[in-house]
């Protein structure tokens, strides 16, 4: 899948499960800060991207990643967009 593709798959995911067709989805944007997801809605979000990508997505993986990446631990409450979908890419290359 390319970037632009996840985005509008990612975008799609998440206003349906915040239920709001008309939420503003940057690639900036923190999932839980920025577009108001709970804890939950990451559940949900992970089955319904399951559903696309074909493997469990878990958002606790994604902040493990951030961390090492960053060398500072990174909580579920600050993952973006754009971090979420390069770690599908570097899932899906792997």
């Amino acid at each position: 899948m390319t970037d632009t593709e996840l985005l509008n798959t990612t975008t799609e995911v998440i206003r349906s499960v915040v239920n709001n067709k008309n939420l503003e989805v940057k690639l900036k944007s923190t999932l839980i800060g920025d577009l108001g997801l709970e804890s939950i809605d990451l559940l949900d979000m992970s089955s319904e991207l399951e559903n696309s990508l074909g493997w469990e997505l878990d958002f606790r993986e994604v902040a493990d990643k951030m961390s090492k990446e960053s060398g500072t631990e990174v909580s579920m409450k600050n993952i973006r967009v754009e971090d979420l979908i390069t770690y599908i890419n570097t899932k899906d290359n792997s």
